[in-house]
């Protein structure tokens, strides 16, 4: 197999970082970049609504909401990975850390069931 010259590889360097070609390519791929960010983030908004809820429900201090849906926002980000009992064996990895960090686990556990839909693997 041939080793690329020096010459050839900063002639394919130059195409790639080419303005008029890549803002080519980000206007043709700007519809569909904003109709899944439109839907991700209202995915998003709708369960970190539902977290609040149940997180007036536990009596949690406002204070720590900020914590929790973190919590959440990390956990849905990898529900957008990974699925079944991979993703439930990475929810208790990021609920133990947010546990590490003085979160209730009860209250964790409750938000991965039911905003997520996350089940328990332990």
């Amino acid at each position: 197999m041939a080793v690329k010259s020096s010459d050839d590889r900063l002639y394919n360097y130059k195409l790639k970082h080419d303005s008029e070609v890549i803002k080519k390519q980000n206007d043709q791929r700007r519809d569909r970049m904003l109709a899944k960010q439109e839907t991700s983030q209202a995915e998003l908004v709708n369960i970190e609504e539902r977290a609040k809820v149940i997180l007036g429900t536990f009596g949690v201090p406002t204070w720590t909401y900020p914590a929790y849906l973190n919590f959440v926002r990390e956990a849905w980000k990898k529900s957008k990975k990974f699925h079944d009992q991979t993703l439930a064996k990475e929810t208790i990895v990021i609920e133990d850390k947010w546990v590490s960090r003085e979160l209730k686990r009860p209250v964790l556990e409750e938000l991965r069931k039911q905003t997520l839909g996350i089940p328990d693997v332990r």
